[in-house]
């Protein structure tokens, strides 16, 4: 999730706290095979009783995750150079214990000490890489196979995470990845969760030389700001038939990144995805007003069209989707505290069933996800095959099916005419409509000619319809 620099929210997803010393009795039963997209719960921190652990483990164990999704915060963890927090070590492993065979853990490292970096602020990067590496080596020695995919740092594009540049990313990158595989060679090694699917970032980071060092990437879907829309609608990049990372599907653009990088056959996994369920937060405005979450509703609704959206064939490289989070952060207004499936107080949300019942039954949705058509746009006039010798009368309507309609673009030839929007042609709801009666015609050459008329969604998708027409000369009167 982008958010803010650190603040104790975001330690606290970091940080393991309590005792856990009765969870072999406690966690999951088997966890279920979904199809597609395997489902996972991020479980970023713990309480500090055994009963209130209790609990929540027992949730855990109600809704059979395929994937459990961990932080191991190194600035903690090793205090000093070499002194190692054993208290957390035993913590940790009791967890990756109590899960039964076949589970998979993401164990996600982050936050530099201080005394590696000489710096007080937790998200610069350690002055030497293998620093980090030596710290991941520790860890892979010390959880061994339990833990079968490692994630190398949390939105390194985001400077409350990392304030370092692509290339010292792929510093510790490098050293994580060498450390993880000399101990145990089949576990997977994970670019740290891309912020709003940012394959700007992926790319600057290929450029610095990550490709050997990485075996998936992950990417988080549960931007704090703005976060309100389903799955199914997205927006396309600027002047591109791509879709925009703020958007859910933008993964799909990240996948084209590796593609064209050599990378097409590695999975992307999706750390987190998730929608807040907070009320306004002035931390997050659009224009000028604070922004809000989604209803509890909503939120469950979201959760289910997610995943089928994942579990459509076109999209079987994202081989993993973590919800982000288990419960909630505390009763703030605040939007990142509020992704959980379950209250700070551990009551259910309405997505808790949801994610139960799609991590037993698999996707319960039917149909595609989401419209990749534009909107219907119908040229009035002139028909096919018109002949003309004047002016031509150009008249083009367009439908948005509940969407909004940004504008028609006229064309001949390919060459624009004019543009209707809603500021100089009719616009009434989800419909745009505008007439022209066109005097360019008259010059152009005598023959055939293509007119067209695209219209396009804000959100960037298009249609173009097309007619032919004949320019004819025209009949010159005897007297």
């Amino acid at each position: 999730m982008r958010g803010p620099k650190l603040s104790a929210r975001l330690l606290r997803r970091v940080t393991i706290a309590g005792s856990v010393c009765a969870l072999s009795a406690l966690m999951l039963g088997s966890a279920a095979a979904a199809p597609a997209a395997e489902d996972g719960l991020n479980v970023a921190g713990f309480f500090n009783t055994p009963a209130a652990n209790a609990s929540l483990f027992a949730r855990i164990d109600q809704l059979h995750p395929a994937w459990v999704r961990v932080f191991v915060n190194w600035s903690s963890f090793e205090p000093a150079p070499g002194d190692y927090e054993t208290g957390q070590l035993a913590d940790y492993r009791a967890f990756f214990a109590s899960l039964p065979a076949g589970t998979k853990v993401d164990v996600d490292v982050v936050l530099t000490p201080s005394w590696a970096s000489d710096s007080g602020n937790p998200a610069t990067p350690p002055t030497n890489p293998q620093t980090y590496g030596a710290f991941i080596d520790y860890l892979a020695n010390a959880f061994g196979s339990s833990v079968t995919d490692w994630e190398i740092w949390n939105e390194e594009d985001d400077a409350g995470w990392w304030t370092g540049t692509p290339a010292q990313y792929v510093g510790i990158l490098q050293a994580a990845y060498t450390s993880i595989k000399a101990v145990n060679p089949n576990a997977t090694v994970l670019i740290g969760g891309l912020a709003a699917n940012d394959f700007t970032y992926l790319q600057s980071i290929y450029s610095a030389g990550a490709r050997n060092y990485f075996d998936g990437v992950a990417v988080h879907t549960d931007d704090g700001c703005g976060g309100d829309a389903s799955p199914y609608r997205f927006i396309l990049n600027a002047g591109a038939q791509t879709i925009s990372g703020a958007s859910f599907l933008g993964f799909t653009t990240v996948h084209s990144v590796m593609v064209a990088n050599g990378d097409g056959t590695k999975p992307i996994v999706m750390t987190e995805l998730g929608w807040s369920t907070a009320g306004k937060d002035s931390g997050c405005t659009a224009n000028g007003k604070p922004f809000a979450g989604v209803s509890e509703s909503h939120q469950a609704t979201y959760l289910k069209e997610a995943y089928h959206c994942l579990a459509q064939p076109q999209y079987s490289y994202v081989t993993a989707a973590i919800w982000f989070d288990m419960v909630d952060f505390g009763a703030a207004s605040t939007l990142g505290d509020h992704y959980g499936l379950l209250t700070a107080t551990l009551k259910t949300k309405p997505s808790f069933k949801a994610f139960e019942k799609e991590s037993l039954d698999g996707d319960q949705l039917k149909g595609a996800c989401g419209s990749f058509s534009g909107p219907q746009v119908t040229l009035l006039d002139p028909g096919q095959g018109k002949t003309y010798s004047g002016p031509l009368l150009l008249a083009v309507k367009a439908i948005g099916h509940g969407r909004p309609v940004r504008e028609i673009q006229l064309q001949h030839d390919g060459k624009t005419i004019m543009y209707f929007n809603i500021h100089d042609a009719h616009a009434a709801g989800d419909t745009l409509s505008g007439e022209l009666d066109w005097q360019g015609a008259k010059s152009l050459s005598l023959g055939t000619h293509t007119i067209s008329a695209i219209a396009t969604y804000v959100g960037g998708l298009s249609t173009t319809v097309s007619v032919t027409v004949d320019h004819v000369a025209a009949h010159k009167h005897h007297h």
